[in-house]
């Protein structure tokens, strides 16, 4: 069995040194880039990924990312890019986004949770459950595909689930009589007795 290569940065030039030991020995500088700038310095020593993670305190796998890409990109890997998905379409099913809303048609407590409302971590469990997902995905993809399919803020769209849920009598709740809560009509104008 072939032993695997290890991982390691591509060789610096002066301008790409340059940036990395700035930001490397810049404790005000991004955190982000500092770690990056840390890792790719370890890994220019010849150091391993898994002995850089055990140093740095961070995962191996943030080490081997760090490292590719800085070799496909350079010194702009040392940006931090945006947390949000980039795109979320092959996750769903098709039409899974339109089924997405068929969820909150029913409680959470139809799934088996112990939860009164949704949350977007309930809403990624019971989408991968009714296999409108191909994998469990994050709460950012179902608030994305919300966003990008409905347009409706997640925090808009709770306001809205609340309000149904308010409408729907339950147990707990004491039902007003109809006769109790309405307060009678006047007649219209036309109909009193003149004087």
């Amino acid at each position: 069995m072939a032993k695997r290569q290890t991982l390691m940065v591509r060789a610096f030039n002066d301008e790409e040194r340059a940036v990395i030991e700035v930001c490397a020995a810049s404790y005000w500088y991004k955190p982000f880039a500092e770690r990056r700038s840390r890792i790719l310095l370890a890994s220019s020593q010849g150091k391993p990924p898994l002995q850089i993670a055990a140093d740095l305190g961070v995962d191996d796998e943030t080490v081997r990312r760090a490292i590719r890409a800085f070799n496909e990109r350079g010194a702009v890997a040392l940006l931090e890019g945006s947390p949000k998905p980039k795109h979320t379409g092959d996750l769903f099913v098709p039409g899974g986004r339109d089924a997405l809303m068929d969820i909150f048609r029913r409680t959470p407590k139809h799934y088996g949770f112990d939860h009164e409302e949704w949350t977007l971590e309930l809403i990624a469990d019971a989408a991968f459950a009714d296999c409108i997902t191909t994998t469990r995905v994050s709460d950012e993809t179902i608030r994305h595909a919300l966003m990008a399919r409905h347009d409706i803020k997640w925090s808009h769209f709770k306001r809205l689930l609340r309000r149904e849920r308010r409408k729907v009598p339950s147990a707990q709740r004491r039902v007003v009589p109809p006769s109790i809560d309405k307060k009678p009509t006047p007649l219209p104008y036309t109909m009193y007795p003149e004087s």
